[in-house]
């Protein structure tokens, strides 16, 4: 298990540091244009712990259920944050301590858009993109990032404060009226959350 843990944390310190922070999947397009961060957006009410729900598969993240991340606030006003996951096939378990701050801190309307960083690689990126929270019960997270004029590579996720997605209907909407207009619903992968052998990180 020791072996494992290593590799995968090196895998992930490896994609990392060529600009990965989360599960991604490679388009033969250009970004998406007009696609808009949510606005008056606040770190404060964001801090806490997070269940992922669903996203975009990546190589380094495959087969890898039980994810969680926790954001706390440093003492610098950037925020740590520890992302936890589980493979339900051999029982590794992985842990990914990065570093985020707002992309933009000097805007009159701060957006939900953040740098996100791990194991010290440069945090000078706007690639974690908050399209809509209600801070309590759910977020919806994008991420583009160009590989030349045809090609883009995108992150996707949905979190929950809890270990299973909110049932009351509007927040479902806005859930699915993002996933609508920008998503590729083939490419997303649910997270399983409620297998008894999912730790408590």
């Amino acid at each position: 298990m020791q072996t494992t843990f290593v590799t995968v944390a090196l895998s992930l310190a490896v994609a990392c540091l060529v600009g990965q922070v989360s599960a991604s999947i490679v388009f033969d397009r250009a970004c998406p244009t007009g696609i808009d961060a949510m606005q008056y957006f606040s770190v404060e009410s964001y801090l806490g712990k997070w269940y992922e729900m669903q996203r975009y598969e990546s190589e380094f993240e495959l087969n890898y259920d039980c994810v969680q991340v926790q954001y706390t606030l440093n003492e610098d006003d950037s925020v740590q944050v520890s992302n936890s996951a589980y493979n339900l096939f051999n029982g590794s378990t992985i842990n990914a301590l990065g570093r985020a701050v707002l992309s933009f801190p000097d805007e009159e309307i701060i957006q939900g858009k953040l740098n996100v960083s791990f194991f010290g690689a440069p945090n000078d990126l706007s690639n974690y993109w908050v399209l809509d929270t209600d801070y309590q019960t759910f977020s919806v997270v994008w991420n583009c990032q160009p590989l030349g004029e045809q090609q883009s590579e995108e992150s996707f996720w949905v979190l929950s404060r809890t270990p299973t997605l909110p049932t009351d209907r509007d927040v479902m909407f806005r859930i699915h009226n993002i996933m609508r207009r920008y998503i590729d619903r083939n490419q997303v992968r649910f997270t399983r959350q409620l297998d008894d052998r999912c730790p408590v990180f």
